[in-house]
């Protein structure tokens, strides 16, 4: 199983960021070899204020 570089990441936004404006970086690794180690990321399913958590923010599924 891909394991994470921090138990838990923590991040704040600024009120008006701009789009598109890094938030927080995660990095995962995963021992096995070749395409078996490679590491997706996505969101997991949430909402805020009643909204889907993808209409906030989004996540690069390569590079977390």
């Amino acid at each position: 199983a891909p394991v994470f570089a921090e138990e838990r990441y923590s991040a704040r936004v600024a009120e008006n960021n701009a789009a598109g404006a890094l938030v927080l970086r995660v990095r995962a690794t995963d021992a096995d070899w070749g395409q078996n180690a490679r590491v997706r990321y996505r969101l997991g399913e949430g909402r805020v204020r009643g909204a889907p958590l993808s209409s906030y923010v989004s996540v690069q599924a390569e590079t977390g």
